[in-house]
């Protein structure tokens, strides 16, 4: 038998000035009365606290501690200091986010931390919804430089309305903002490292030098409508929706029992609607589990297949690690 099972995790909530109350009708969280909330940490090993596994009184990197190979993987890297190597959110851009821009690996040393790769999952869109994603066909460097801490700088972003559904991939170097009236759910190498350009007029502090250091200020040079990812199927009846050298997410809306593969290498289910059951091989020694609208389960590496099987409607994202992380490249 494996030596850890699938467990479900606690998440914790972050009251943000663009947040608003959007996660309630989005997945059915229950939320603190009269908060904004911005963003939901389903899966965290951060410096200042990680996900407490549900119902019991150990964390996240307790586990990871105890039993790394059994449960990232044999190969499978670690995050900057040790750390589990992913970070799994919902985010409600009830306003816009700030325009940002996050750095790679190498040039997040510095800060202490991992650099930052990510994709969102695009849940709820709203009539003023909006997503940017890097810079418009035909801006010049040097001007975007010169005024991308202004209000001059939000015509020279490519933004465009996102639709449910929608993938979208922000690599290290991305100028990006996420909002209005916007939820995701993202995907992202652990880092909390983010560097403000232009707040929309927020007196919040902006990060202009490190900002335009790690900028890619390259334009397209033409303009799809949608920068979003095309999903692809997979033969196993789901959709692989992004795969990057960090990350790989999955969406599966089974219609009957499913059996997933772990193929040596951690995996997390999150439960995007419905609700189902989730079993392991156990010898009989442990009982399914339930598993509902916003869960999210990891599964160790050591257990080698988990049977999902929907009870009604059953829609799950599956993320795994990328080939940098399984050490492929």
């Amino acid at each position: 038998m494996p030596s850890l099972k699938p467990f479900l995790l606690e998440r914790k909530l972050l009251p943000k000035v663009w947040g608003g109350r959007a996660l309630e009708a989005a997945l059915g969280l229950r939320l603190p009365a009269g908060e904004a909330i911005g963003e939901t940490w389903e899966l965290f090993d951060r410096p200042e606290g990680s996900s407490n596994l549900r119902g019991e009184q150990r964390t996240l990197a307790a586990v990871l501690q105890q039993h790394g190979d059994d449960l990232l993987g044999r190969g499978t890297a670690r995050g900057h200091g040790g750390r589990f190597p992913l970070l799994l959110k919902f985010i409600d851009a009830r306003e816009a986010l700030s325009v940002q821009v996050h750095p790679d690996d190498a040039q997040a040393a510095g800060e202490g931390d991992s650099g930052k790769d990510e994709a969102w999952l695009v849940l709820h869109a709203g009539p003023q919804a909006r997503i940017i994603r890097g810079l418009r066909p035909g801006v010049d460097a040097a001007a975007f430089r010169q005024h991308a801490h202004t209000a001059a700088v939000e015509g020279m972003l490519w933004a465009f309305a996102p639709r449910p559904g929608d993938v979208v991939h922000i690599p290290p170097g991305t100028v990006h903002a996420i909002g209005p009236d916007v939820v995701v759910f993202e995907v992202q190498q652990n880092s909390d490292v983010t560097y403000r350009l232009y707040d929309w007029g927020r007196p919040r502090e902006v990060h202009v030098q490190k900002a335009l250091a790690v900028a890619r200020t390259e334009a397209p040079a033409a303009m799809a409508d949608r920068p979003v990812v095309a999903p692809s199927a997979l033969p196993d009846g789901g959709q692989l929706l992004a795969a990057t050298p960090h990350f790989r997410l999955r969406r599966y809306l089974p219609a009957r029992p499913l059996t997933l593969a772990t193929d040596g290498a951690f995996a997390t289910l999150t439960v995007l609607g419905g609700r189902g059951m989730l079993g392991w091989r156990s010898g009989g020694d442990d009982v399914p589990l339930p598993i509902a609208a916003g869960d999210t389960v990891l599964v160790p590496a050591c257990v080698e297949h988990v049977y999902l099987s929907p009870i009604g409607r059953l829609d799950v994202a599956v993320t795994d690690p990328g080939t940098h992380l399984r050490g492929r490249s």
